[in-house]
């Protein structure tokens, strides 16, 4: 019997031409590219072309991208992260009540041990968000805005260009989660006033790891 998959929204087969191009980095170019010497050095460099490629697919520079192991290590720096290297202005982070566990556990966790005050915005009948309500629930302690980009269950994308704008004009800083958009709908950073993309390699083709994107204006915060 023949078998049918239709899981493309969990994950996806590695392509061809992706495992061809890891299987150098696997058997020949294996060297730490954090170490000083020959093999670490073309290491480096095949890591450094990896982060050229994503950013420019994002319009991101590429010492704006961090790999990470995982989705949640990747949505976790940017909450915990951000909120900590912000203490001084506050804790409030808004998110919705659509987000993947991954922000919306990791916030309501946080909350739990006082590190946020966390408003969670509701979404009509259709899983949308507008960008007058987040500007409505932004304050002076606000820090961080997490909205995903399109929804992993029925979904909707929500008007990311829009909620950045209003992030940019507050001064705080805007995460999306774009795990489910990236590789079906044309992303960018710059354009669409993202400050940290989280994106999943292995739900366009790739790999089961991840990356995200971390603006220039985030680093700025973050120093």
């Amino acid at each position: 019997m023949r078998r049918v998959y239709l899981d493309n929204a969990a994950t996806t087969m590695v392509r061809q031409e992706v495992v061809d191009a890891m299987i150098p980095a696997f058997t020949t170019y294996y060297g730490n590219p954090s170490s000083l010497h020959e093999y670490a050095r073309e290491a480096e460099k095949l890591l450094n072309d990896a982060r050229a490629d994503v950013a420019a697919v994002l319009n991101a520079k590429p010492d704006e991208i961090v790999f990470t192991g995982g989705g949640s290590e990747s949505d976790n720096m940017v909450l915990r992260g951000v909120v900590a290297a912000n203490r001084k202005k506050g804790k409030h982070v808004i998110t919705t009540a659509i987000e993947h566990h991954a922000v919306l556990y990791t916030l309501q966790a946080m909350e739990r041990e006082g590190i946020v005050d966390l408003t969670i915005l509701p979404v009509d009948e259709y899983g949308l968000v507008t960008a007058q309500q987040v500007e409505d629930a932004i304050r002076g302690d606000t820090v961080l805005v997490s909205v995903m980009f399109a929804n992993n269950e029925v979904g909707t994308i929500e008007p990311i260009t829009e909620i950045g704008k209003v992030c940019r004009d507050k001064g705080v800083l805007f995460h999306t989660d774009a795990v489910q958009a990236t590789g079906h709908v044309p992303i960018d950073v710059v354009a669409m006033n993202i400050d940290m993309l989280s994106v999943s390699a292995h739900k366009f083709h790739g790999p089961k790891a991840w990356a995200f994107c971390i603006s220039a204006r985030a680093f700025a915060f973050l120093r």
